[in-house]
Formats: C-alpha cells, structure tokens, sequence
C-alpha cells in the first residue's frame, strides 16, 4: 500500500514538471513574435520620413525591374517619360515678337488720303461750274435756204445750236471734219445742238436744200486740218462751203 501511493506521488511531480516546461516553451516563442513585429525607432527612419514622403519612398526604393530580354520595366520606363512631360518647356511668346504695330500709321495716311479725295471733290464742282460758265453756245439760225452766220469760231467745249428748223436738217460732210471726230446727222424739221470737243474745221450741210448751196462750217479752236480740207478738192456747193471755212481760218 505504501509502494502505490509513491508510485502515484512520483507520477503526479513527473506530470506537474512537463506541465511547467510545456508553459515555459510557450512563454518565450510568443515574447519573441511580439517583439520582432514592434516598429523601429530608429533616427534614420525618422529623418528619412521628414524629407521625403511616402509616395516617393517608395518609388525610389522600390528596385527597376528588368523584363525578360533584359531591357528596363515598361512601367518604370513610362514613369520616367511622365517624369519629363511634367517638366514645363519654354514657350515662345508669339504675340512679343509681334510685327511693329503700323496701325496709327495706316490711319494717319487714310485721314490724309481722305482729306484729299474731299478737296478734290469739293474742287470738282467748281471747275464743273467753271468749266461750264466758260462754254459758250453759238446759235445758227436758218433764214430762206442759208444758215446765219455762215462761218462760225468756237472754242472745244462750245455748243453749237441750230434754230428756225422746220423743213431742214444738219449734217456732216464725209472727209470735211477733222480726224477722230464724230460725225452727225440730226432729225428733220427738229432744232438740234452738239456739243464740239475736237479741234478743227467742220463742214455741214442741209441735206434737203444742199443743191441750193445751203450748208456751213464751224472752225473749233485750231484748225488743225486745215491741209486736209484743201486736199480734199471739193466742187460745187461743197467747194464753195469749203473755200469759205479755208478763209476764215487762214485769217485766224
């Protein structure tokens, strides 16, 4: 009886000494986890937060991986090109090399430009009004079967009017009118005036009663045809209208 019960004493000291070990070794692994996960203190960790923050931490520390052929990551190879595109380029301000500014100029030669055209156009009345208190308008009349007066002097610009027409016309003589001047025939039994620009001698007739020697001429200004009217040989009332103009003008 005394043998069991030292047998059962032995056995329970055996089962509290494995229970005491068991607790210990559990003990210590866990210290160590704990302390193993505890943040570090260190300075370095400090200043390195201060100067520069997370995000660029951990790209500068994060290591450039390389692909399989060797070459650079695409990704850290694309950050560096977005890297560069944010630095700002220098713009060349078009409008500080702008053209001089010629405007006020432009201006100031429109306002003379203008200036002028108004003068002018204020001058152009005036010497339309002048132009017209000096031409003058000469009248023939016809009386019986002649014009009155037969030979008449004008200056470029007069007006020639014929009146007392009533069974008589006026007409141009082919070849008897200066170069480059207008020929006219004016209605019958109708009063007519024409305005003579061109220099020279003009001979006219009336076409109904030109076999009577009914006709005329008119000298305007020079008579710069005066050579062509005498080489022109006209005979019967046409010689004598001409023979007529050819004395007036050589009296001139």
């Amino acid at each position: 009886m005394k043998k069991k019960s030292i047998l059962i004493a032995i056995v329970i000291a055996l089962l509290a000494i494995f229970v005491v070990a068991a607790v210990s070794t559990v003990f210590v692994n866990d210290s160590k986890e704990r302390y193993a996960n505890v943040p570090s203190s260190n300075k370095e960790d400090k200043v390195g937060d201060a100067v520069a923050p997370a995000s660029v931490e951990s790209e500068m520390t994060q290591p450039i991986e390389q692909n399989e052929v060797g070459g650079v990551n695409e990704t850290v190879t694309e950050h560096m090109e977005d890297t560069k595109e944010a630095v700002p380029e220098t713009v060349v301000d078009e409008a500080a090399i702008a053209e001089p500014d010629t405007s006020e100029a432009n201006d100031d030669a429109e306002d003379v430009k203008a200036a002028v055209e108004e003068t002018q156009a204020e001058a152009a009345p005036e010497e339309q009004e002048q132009a017209s208190a000096e031409a003058k308008t000469h009248i023939v009349t016809a009386v019986g079967l002649k014009y009155d007066p037969l030979v008449i002097q004008i200056q470029p610009g007069d007006k020639v009017a014929w009146e007392n027409m009533p069974t008589h016309d006026t007409q141009s003589l082919e070849g008897l009118i200066p170069e480059g001047a207008e020929a006219w025939h004016s209605q019958m039994g109708e009063n007519y005036q024409r305005t003579f620009t061109v220099e020279g001698i003009y001979v006219y007739k009336c076409t109904p009663h030109f076999g009577a020697g009914m006709g005329g001429a008119i000298i305007v200004g020079n008579p710069v045809n005066l050579e062509q009217i005498k080489a022109a040989d006209a005979k019967g009332a046409a010689g004598r209208l001409v023979r007529k103009a050819i004395a007036a003008a050589e009296k001139m």
